[in-house]
C-alpha cells in the first residue's frame, strides 16, 4: 500500500492489516484527509499516533512502537477503547474534548500501563489535536507523545535523596532518632518504596525495630545473612541492607516498577545515606562518651604529659633520624626526596608539639622551672629571627633586626622558644609590609619586641591572646592551623623567667608583643651549639607549608571524559601530597590555597568537583561552599569538604550548609578517592537526566511546530492552486525529495512565497485577497 512504504517492522505490519475489517474501510476508501494524516505520521522520527474514525481506530509510526509495549502488533487498526482499556477512563475525557474541536495538552500524565506482562506506573507528556474532514467536522485526532517517566521517576527520587540530606544527628541523640527521622522522609515516596522498616539491637544485642511504614515480610535468614556478611541482599519485593552495629535497613520494592539500574541507583544511595547518618551518630555517641571520660581523667592529664615524654620522644627519633640519613643521600630521586622532605617537615612539627604540650602541662602544674646560664640575649635572638629569613623572603616581607649584645643569666631554651613563638606569628599574620625584632637592656630588664605590620588584633580580643587554646577569630593569615598555645606559651615561659608579656595592637595595622625579663648579669656565655638549630627547625618547617599554591593545573588539561577537580587546602606539604593522589586517578587537579582565589577559577572556567579544607586562610571552606550554592550556575556543583576536625560538629555544619560529603584527616587515600569518584558519578547521572529531560521536551515543541507549518503550506497551495489536500500534499512531498530537503523546510519556503506575492499586491493597490491560513 502506498501509504505505510518503509522498511520498518510498524509499516509491515500495516501493510499486512486487512484494513475492511476494521471501521476505517479498505485504503482505497479513506478520505483525502485521512491519508494526508498518515503521510504526515508515518516517515516521522517523532513517536506519533494517530485516531480515526467514530472508533478512533489507531494508525502509528515505528518511533510510536517502543510506546506499546506487548500491545504490538495488535494495535495496528485497533480501537482506541479496546489498546488502552486499562487507562481509558483517563483518555477519554481527552478524547472527547479533541473530537468537540478543542485541542488539549497534558504534562507528565501518570498513567498504570499493562504493556509488560504488569500494572507499570509510567508518566507521558502528550498532546490531542483534531483533524477535520473536508465537511469540516473533526474526523480524527492527531497524538504526539513523550515518555517523561524516567525524568519524573529521576526527579522524584532525588527529592527523595535531597529530603535524606536533611537528616542529621543535630538533633538526634541516638541512631534509633536518625531512623525515625529518616524513614519519615523516606515515607514521603511511597511509591519507589511502600514499605521501609529499620531496625537496631538493643543493650540486650537483640534485634528489634525502632522505625518503620508499610509491611513487608522477609526471612530472618536473609536478614543475618546481610548483617553477617556486611553486604546488600536484593529479593524480588525487598532489599535488605546491613547498618552499623548490627543494625538491618528494609526497604519494599513497588510491583509497579521494574527494578532496573536506575531503580537500583536509588536504593543504594538511600541505604548509603542512611548507613552514614547512623554512623555519625553513633560516633557522636562514642564522642560524648570520650569528653565526659576526658572530663573525668582532666586532673591525670598533667601527669600523663610529663610521664609520657619518653614514649613520644623515642618513635619520634626513630621517624626523624632515619628520613635525616635518607635526605642527605644524594642518590635518592627528586621524586622520593620531596616525599620523604613532606615526611621529615611532618615529624617535626609533631616534635614540636610534643615539646608544646609538655611545656604547657608543666606550666599548669607549676613545674615549669628555668635553668639560666651565661647568655648572649642579643646573639641568640638574631639567630632564632634569622631562621625565617627565607620564609619572609617567600612571603614577601622585610625581617628588620637590631639587637644590642646583652649578656645575662638566662634559659637558653626558654628564651629560643619565645622569639621563635614571636616571630612565627608575626610572619604568619602579616600579608605585606615588615616584621621588625629588636632586643636591648633598660636598666634592670631586658626588652625583646616582636612589631609586625600585619592584621593587627580587635581590642575585644586582646585579653584573651595568651589564654591557652584561645584563637583569635575573624583574622587572616597564611593559615589557619595552629592549636592556640603558642602565644599562652610565650606567657608561661616568660613568667618562668620572672617576667612577662605585653601586647599593643590596632586592627589593620599590626601588632607589637613585649617581652620582659630581670637583667641578670653574666660573664662569658655559654655557646648555645645546636640547640637553637634544633629548636628552630620545627618552625622552619611550620612556615614552609604556608608557602601560597603556584597557579596550576596538575595533570594534562581535560579531555574527553577526564574530569576537572579543583583543590583548596593552604597546607603546601597537603596539597602536594592530594594533587599526586587525584592526578594519579587520572583527574586534572586545579590547587588553590585559599577560597578567593579558587572561586574566581571556579568561576571561570566550571569543574566536575570542589576538594575543600575547612580551615583556610581568610574566608573558610564553609564560606566558599555557601557562595557556590548561592550562585545559581555552580549550585549543582559537588562539594567535598576535609577537616581535620573528627567529631559529628564539623559534619553538621558542612551537611547543613550543602556540602555532598565530609572527610575526615587523617583519611586513607582510597577512602578520599573512592568518596570523590562517588560524588563525580552521581553528579554526571544528574546532569544527564536534566538534559535527557530538556531534549525530550525541545523534541516535542518541534513536533507540533512542523505539523502546524505543512498545514499551512497545504492550505495555500488547495486555494491558489485549487487542488485538493491529498494533491497540495504529494506536490510538497515531490518538492521534499526533488531538493532534498527536508518536509517542513519546504512548507516554510511556500509560506514565504506566498506572503511576498501578498505584499507585491498590497503594493500595486490590487484588491486585498483572503489569507487562506486565517480560515473562511
Amino acid at each position: 500500500m502506498s501509504l505505510f512504504t518503509g522498511d520498518d517492522a510498524t509499516s509491515a505490519v500495516h501493510r499486512d492489516r486487512d484494513w475492511a475489517a476494521t471501521a476505517l474501510g479498505p485504503v482505497e476508501s479513506w478520505s483525502a484527509q485521512l491519508r494526508a494524516a498518515v503521510r504526515t505520521v508515518m516517515p516521522s522520527q517523532i513517536p506519533m499516533l494517530l485516531w480515526w474514525g467514530p472508533d478512533l481506530v489507531q494508525v502509528f509510526n515505528d518511533a510510536y512502537t517502543p510506546v506499546l509495549g506487548d500491545k504490538f502488533p495488535a494495535a495496528v487498526g485497533q480501537p482506541a477503547t479496546e489498546c488502552w482499556a486499562e487507562v481509558w477512563d483517563e483518555l477519554a475525557p481527552l478524547a472527547e474534548r479533541a473530537l468537540s474541536g478543542v485541542s488539549t495538552y497534558s504534562q507528565e500524565l501518570m498513567l498504570l500501563l499493562r504493556r509488560h506482562g504488569y500494572l507499570e506506573e509510567t508518566y507521558w507528556t502528550f498532546s490531542y489535536s483534531p483533524v477535520v474532514d473536508e465537511d469540516g467536522a473533526v474526523a480524527g485526532i492527531f497524538v504526539a507523545t513523550t515518555d517523561v517517566t524516567a525524568a519524573v521517576l529521576s526527579e522524584r527520587r532525588l527529592e527523595s535523596l535531597r529530603g535524606l540530606g536533611t537528616v542529621t544527628i543535630a538533633e538526634a541523640d541516638t541512631a534509633a532518632d536518625v531512623c525515625r527521622a529518616a524513614v519519615e522522609v523516606l515515607g514521603g515516596n511511597r511509591a519507589d518504596l511502600p514499605a521501609v522498616c529499620a531496625l537496631l539491637r538493643d543493650s540486650a544485642g537483640r534485634r528489634r525495630q525502632v522505625a518503620g511504614n508499610g509491611e513487608v515480610d522477609v526471612p530472618d535468614e536473609v536478614v543475618q545473612l546481610a548483617v553477617k556478611s556486611g553486604e546488600t541482599r536484593y529479593l524480588d519485593h525487598a532489599v535488605v541492607a546491613p547498618l552499623p552495629e548490627g543494625g538491618v535497613l528494609v526497604l519494599g520494592l513497588s510491583p509497579r516498577r521494574a527494578f532496573d539500574e536506575l531503580y537500583a541507583t536509588y536504593v543504594d544511595l538511600v541505604v548509603a545515606k542512611v548507613a552514614a547518618v547512623v554512623g555519625d551518630v553513633n560516633a557522636y555517641a562514642a564522642e560524648r562518651a570520650r569528653a565526659q571520660a576526658l572530663a573525668e581523667l582532666d586532673d591525670a592529664k598533667n601527669r600523663l604529659f610529663q610521664n609520657i615524654s619518653h614514649e613520644f620522644r623515642t618513635p619520634l627519633t626513630l621517624l626523624l633520624a632515619p628520613l635525616g640519613e635518607v635526605l642527605d643521600d644524594e642518590a635518592v630521586p627528586r621524586e622520593r626526596r620531596a616525599t620523604l622532605a613532606a615526611a621529615h617537615r611532618a615529624a617535626l612539627r609533631l616534635e614540636r608539639l610534643v615539646d608544646t604540650l609538655l611545656d604547657v602541662a608543666r606550666a599548669q602544674s607549676g613545674r615549669l622551672d628555668a635553668r639560666p646560664e651565661p647568655t648572649d640575649l642579643g646573639k641568640l635572638t638574631a639567630e632564632c629571627v634569622s631562621m625565617f629569613r627565607a620564609a619572609a623572603q617567600t612571603a614577601g616581607l622585610d625581617l628588620v633586626v637590631g639587637t644590642d649584645p646583652v649578656l645575662a643569666a638566662a634559659d637558653q631554651e626558654m628564651w629560643a622558644r619565645i622569639v621563635l613563638n614571636l616571630v612565627s606569628n608575626a610572619v604568619k599574620f602579616t600579608d605585606a609590609g615588615t616584621v621588625t625584632v629588636t632586643l636591648a637592656r633598660a636598666g634592670e630588664k631586658v626588652v625583646l619586641t616582636v612589631a609586625d605590620t600585619g592584621v593587627g588584633i580587635a581590642p575585644g580580643e586582646q585579653d584573651r591572646v595568651f589564654d591557652r587554646f584561645h584563637q583569635v577569630g575573624g583574622v587572616t593569615g597564611r593559615s589557619r592551623e595552629g592549636a592556640g598555645i603558642g602565644l599562652s606559651l610565650v606567657a608561661d615561659l616568660a613568667a618562668a623567667m620572672g617576667g612577662g608579656v605585653a601586647l599593643t595592637s590596632e586592627p589593620g595595622e599590626g601588632s607589637t608583643f613585649t617581652v620582659t625579663v630581670p637583667f641578670v648579669p653574666a660573664d662569658v656565655p655559654t655557646p648555645t651549639g645546636d640547640r637553637v638549630a634544633r629548636f628552630g627547625a620545627a618552625f622552619v618547617a611550620e612556615a614552609r607549608q604556608w608557602e601560597p599554591a603556584t597557579p596550576r593545573t596538575a595533570g594534562s588539561p581535560p579531555a574527553g571524559d577526564e574530569r576537572r577537580i579543583v583543590l583548596v587546602e593552604d597546607n603546601a606539604d597537603m596539597r602536594d601530597y592530594l594533587v599526586r593522589l587525584l592526578t594519579g586517578q587520572g583527574w586534572a587537579v586545579d590547587a588553590a590555597a585559599e577560597a578567593e582565589t579558587a572561586l574566581d577559577r571556579i568561576r571561570a572556567t566550571r569543574p566536575d568537583l570542589v576538594l575543600t579544607d575547612v580551615m583556610l586562610p581568610g574566608r573558610d571552606g564553609l564560606a566558599l561552599l555557601r557562595d557556590l550554592r548561592a550562585d545559581p550556575a555552580l549550585a549543582r556543583l559537588p562539594v567535598v569538604l576535609l577537616t581535620a576536625r573528627a567529631g559529628a560538629e564539623s559534619a553538621v555544619d558542612g551537611l547543613v550548609h550543602g556540602a555532598d560529603d565530609y572527610v575526615v584527616k587523617p583519611f586513607h587515600p582510597s577512602e578520599l578517592v573512592a568518596r570523590v569518584r562517588v560524588h563525580l558519578e552521581l553528579s554526571r547521572f544528574r546532569e544527564s537526566l536534566l538534559a535527557q529531560g530538556e531534549q525530550q521536551t525541545e523534541s516535542l515543541r518541534t513536533a507540533v511546530a512542523t505539523r502546524g507549518e505543512i498545514g499551512r503550506a497545504v492550505g495555500v497551495l488547495m486555494v491558489t492552486r485549487r487542488w485538493d489536500a491529498e494533491t497540495a500534499f504529494q506536490h510538497l512531498v515531490g518538492l521534499s525529495q526533488h531538493s532534498n530537503t527536508k518536509l517542513r523546510h519546504v512548507a516554510e519556503a511556500v509560506l514565504a512565497e506566498f506572503d511576498a506575492s501578498l505584499e507585491d499586491q498590497g503594493t500595486s493597490g490590487d484588491s486585498p485577497r483572503t489569507d487562506p491560513r486565517d480560515g473562511p
